[in-house]
């Protein structure tokens, strides 16, 4: 199996799908208004909305009992616990300036707190949840944009950016976020122009939904 190279001509046809970016841009803006975890309001709002509206929902969980169903869930369980772990703490230390093993270190941290919450690993929440408050910085990981990532960047080891696991890092996502700045940089220099995350996952569904060139063409032209 090798590589799949995009032509700038696929990797333009993907950039330009806006059909979800209204969609997007409620859940940017939610987050740009609320960015912090100090009521319960703004706490269930961003956990519910990002969860549901990107099939991460976090009441898909383990440990469901009658105490915790519905509602109640997110107001006695969730909340309690955000508020406890005083995530404003280190997120909002996070800017432009932060370096790639504090990103992967911020997804960590609440990949453990959801974890605490419903006994699953909730690294694709977590990434999403974390990129709709910092969009320039974390990545989305699911499993499309993980097996379209896998075919873009297949036999590109030796290129990706050297990041050390550790204990404070989950290494899936750190293996997913390594593939994902070779793949930005790459798509930088074919283009010219600089690849936000949000670019990057459109490249990903592109591959993902492995249409022909012909089709999408004809679709985004119609």
């Amino acid at each position: 199996m090798t590589s799949r190279e995009l032509t700038n001509e696929e990797l333009e046809t993907a950039l330009a799908n806006d059909a979800w970016d209204l969609g997007n841009q409620v859940l940017y803006d939610l987050c740009s208004s609320y960015p912090h975890h100090k009521s319960r309001q703004e706490i269930i709002a961003k956990i519910w909305l990002i969860g549901r509206s990107y099939s991460a929902a976090l009441e898909r969980r383990k440990n469901k009992n009658e105490e915790s169903a519905g509602d109640l869930f997110y107001e006695d369980i969730v909340v309690p616990k955000i508020l406890a772990e005083d995530i404003d703490s280190w997120l909002g230390l996070l800017n432009e300036n932060s370096t790639p093993k504090e990103i992967v270190q911020a997804h960590f941290k609440l990949t453990k707190i959801l974890e605490d919450i419903t006994k699953l690993e909730k690294r694709s929440l977590a990434s999403k949840y974390l990129h709709f408050h910092q969009p320039n910085l974390f990545f989305i990981y699911d499993s499309r944009a993980v097996n379209a990532i896998r075919q873009i960047t297949l036999n590109k080891n030796e290129q990706l950016i050297d990041l050390s696991s550790g204990d404070q890092i989950d290494d899936e996502y750190l293996k997913f976020f390594r593939r994902c700045l070779w793949l930005q940089s790459d798509v930088e220099t074919k283009l010219g122009r600089k690849i936000s995350p949000r670019d990057l996952d459109k490249i990903l569904l592109f591959v993902s939904d492995r249409k022909p060139l012909g089709e999408l063409l004809q679709l985004q032209n119609a």
